[in-house]
């Protein structure tokens, strides 16, 4: 009997990993205003998950700094329309956010640590566009440490 309750424990623990697991995965969300976005992109299973869905979100944002592009996280977006009214926001959003806007020309201001960008884009209905945010004037190069490129 003993040894039947410890492998029941086990059986137990490994399911309830592998549950809290999928629960920290992407998943498609939903704003009050029904606007559909997901966040993720960390790592393989997130990559797994996410890639599959670009096509779904007429906007496919990355995140990145630095010439050599590392990826950054933790970036708050405000996506507005031509009137100027806000119809999207996250904070802190993973490396890689898709948004589902309708057509229309949207402001995009991305903050990542205090650091700000600007970009407009114009979408199109039933297409995918990727945009590519990278805070290449606001981080410190790799520069490796002999100085020469090695």
């Amino acid at each position: 009997m003993h040894k039947f309750t410890y492998k029941l424990i086990v059986l137990f623990g490994l399911i309830l990993s592998s549950q809290l697991a999928l629960a920290d995965l992407p998943k498609t969300r939903t704003t009050p205003t029904g606007i559909a976005y997901m966040t993720g992109g960390i790592g393989e299973e997130e990559v797994a998950v996410m890639k599959p869905q670009a096509k779904k979100f007429t906007l496919n944002l990355l995140f990145s700094e630095g010439v050599v592009g590392r990826w950054v996280t933790d970036v708050n977006v405000n996506i507005y329309d031509e009137a100027s009214n806000l119809v999207f926001r996250i904070v802190g959003a993973k490396n890689v956010l898709y948004v589902n806007m309708p057509a229309g020309t949207y402001t995009i201001l991305a903050n990542n640590n205090g650091n700000k960008l600007r970009h407009k884009v114009t979408l199109e209905a039933n297409t995918n566009q990727k945009v590519v945010l990278n805070w290449k004037e606001f981080v410190d190069e790799d520069v490796p440490l002999d100085g020469e490129g090695n």
